[in-house]
């Protein structure tokens, strides 16, 4: 599966090799995580009510000092999966083809509105959630979205932008994340 990227959550880490004897153990061996997360001041808060996360292994060459340069990058992906509690996505190396199967977007309810997690009502089908932290009225969304997918806010319903690089209101309103 091939997956772009258009926005990232606010939560990461990375987690080492085991040979703590490798002088690079912190950096090439290590692999880098992503999920959702809520800032409140300089404190960051797991409120997941959806636990997931996004990995990223040597191979799939992003910079985790710069993980913003891959925004707007299709990346070649598993399928996700569920296992111990969390939802899975594991992005593998960079795509050789640009046109992506499906799009990682973020939303939070400062930019894209309310939603009201607790009925099926606010996204398709299609829409497949990797990780939602909320917290009160507060929330960060990391979801996968196709082509024809949406999700209804309280400002109306967010839609792929026709280029596939950002998310928009169907009144034509557009976002762009980073």
């Amino acid at each position: 599966m091939r997956v772009r990227i258009i926005g990232f959550g606010t939560n990461w880490w990375a987690a080492h090799s085991r040979d703590l004897n490798d002088p690079f153990c912190f950096r090439r061996n290590a692999a880098w995580f992503n999920s959702a997360g809520l800032k409140y001041g300089r404190r960051l808060r797991m409120c997941w009510a959806f636990p997931g996360q996004i990995r990223f292994n040597l191979t799939s060459n992003i910079d985790p000092d710069r993980p913003l340069r891959s925004i707007g990058r299709t990346f070649e992906c598993s399928e996700p999966n569920f296992f111990d509690g969390r939802m899975h996505l594991l992005i593998r190396l960079p795509a050789r083809c640009d046109a992506p199967d499906r799009f990682l977007v973020t939303l939070n309810e400062r930019v894209h509105g309310r939603i009201s997690f607790a009925t099926s009502a606010w996204r398709s089908g299609g829409v497949e959630p990797i990780s939602v932290s909320v917290r009160g009225a507060r929330y960060e969304a990391m979801v996968l979205i196709g082509a024809a997918d949406w999700v209804e806010t309280e400002f109306g319903r967010w839609i792929l932008s026709a280029d596939g690089r950002r998310i928009e209101l169907e009144t034509g309103t557009t976002e762009r994340i980073a």
